[in-house]
């Protein structure tokens, strides 16, 4: 069977928003498009989203600027750090999908991460990366970390996706930046060891 899963995220100056983890065929799948939460309210404690490692200070607020979604998005930011973990996840083909968007006077640095490992207390090991994309905003690049530094253009003042295909069964997962192709590399033994053969935590 086929887990299909989307995650919708959007990446604003220096901020990512929108996030939606959703599955076709798949009863333990995620969808999140933040209208339910109040306008300028931190996410951390809210429908299983959290600051790094349980720090509240790494949360992020939900904003009115940009949407993919009717109205709301997520504002990542300064120190922002935000993580949803998942369970169940442990067989089969995934699909995750974000929606962002970068408006031209962006800055800075963020990241689109999977892991397959993220547990308390958060020491090495407790803690393991599969997916590491970084949006990389002076220089206009999207980089796979984990998929031999490959590059491509970054699209800026509009929506794009980020889409992972990840096969568990196979140790496999194919990154994509606005339908383009732009890895392919091992799902377990991005960072911090082989890992397990699970999807943990969005980062």
């Amino acid at each position: 069977m086929t887990n299909r899963v989307n995650f919708s995220k959007t990446i604003l100056a220096l901020a990512l928003c929108i996030v939606a983890l959703g599955a076709r065929a798949a009863s333990r799948a995620f969808f999140d498009d933040f209208e339910s939460y109040a306008v300028g309210s931190n996410l951390h404690g809210q429908g299983g989203w959290a600051g790094w490692a349980g720090n509240a200070s790494a949360g992020a607020l939900v904003s009115t600027n940009f949407a993919f979604s009717p109205t709301r998005s997520v504002n990542i930011t300064g120190a922002s750090d935000l993580v949803h973990t998942f369970s169940g996840a442990t067989n089969g083909q995934w699909v995750f999908s974000v929606r962002q968007y970068i408006p031209s006077t962006s800055t800075g640095t963020n990241y689109v991460i999977l892991l397959n490992t993220y547990r308390p207390p958060y020491g090495t090991n407790d803690l393991n990366w599969s997916v590491q994309i970084q949006n990389n905003m002076d220089t206009g690049e999207i980089i796979s970390d984990f998929g031999g530094g490959t590059i491509l253009p970054m699209v800026k003042d509009q929506w794009v996706e980020e889409r992972c295909e990840i096969n568990l069964a196979s140790n496999s997962v194919s990154e994509f930046y606005n339908g383009q192709l732009l890895s392919t590399h091992a799902w377990q033994g991005g960072l911090g060891g082989p890992g397990l053969n699970e999807i943990q935590a969005l980062d």
